[in-house]
């Protein structure tokens, strides 16, 4: 009998209590090197992600992410800087949902607009497609570490070229309000 009530103490605490719960809201924070190659030269900067996210059940989730990127914030070999921005609505199905830890997998398509200072064109509009994998640690009450590595497709409608394709690895944290 004993070890029937923590056998069930156990799988209680393991698959009813889970970290995030339908109705709650996370705020994140995340960054990824941009590496890039412009006129043989290479550049290195840095692509910035701020989420919002909705539960509408405790697996599923929308999110909006205003995205951010600045290929020479650290190195600027070629003379030419791409800023971009964008907004990219995403949906979120978490397949491990558990106290201290979650797993997901997430699709979005969104749209922005590229800064180049090459001399012709700019402020060119884009289209944001991703889809990939996440993970959130908890570290605190309320605070989380997050891993992201989505696959981005960017498309340059007004030069019509393709402005990123790849995966990128995001790490930051994250809260939940």
């Amino acid at each position: 009998m004993k070890k029937a009530i923590i056998l069930a103490l156990f799988l209680m605490s393991t698959f009813t209590y889970s970290q995030i719960q339908k109705g709650e809201m996370l705020l994140s924070v995340a960054v990824s090197p941009y590496p890039t190659t412009t006129n043989n030269e290479n550049d290195f900067g840095a692509l910035g992600i701020t989420s919002i996210e909705f539960f509408v059940f405790k697996n599923i989730s929308f999110s909006g992410s205003f995205s951010t990127s600045n290929n020479t914030l650290f190195k600027n070999n070629s003379d030419v800087t791409i800023h971009s921005y964008g907004f990219i609505p995403s949906i979120h199905y978490y397949f491990v949902n558990k106290e201290k830890w979650n797993v997901f997998a997430q699709t979005g398509y969104g749209y922005g607009f590229e800064d180049q200072t090459q001399g012709n064109i700019q402020n060119s509009a884009l289209t944001i497609f991703n889809i990939g994998a996440g993970a959130h640690y908890k570290i605190g009450k309320d605070w989380f570490l997050k891993l992201l590595l989505p696959y981005f497709d960017a498309n340059n409608l007004t030069l019509n070229v393709d402005a990123a394709s790849g995966v990128a690895v995001f790490v930051g944290a994250g809260f939940k309000l």
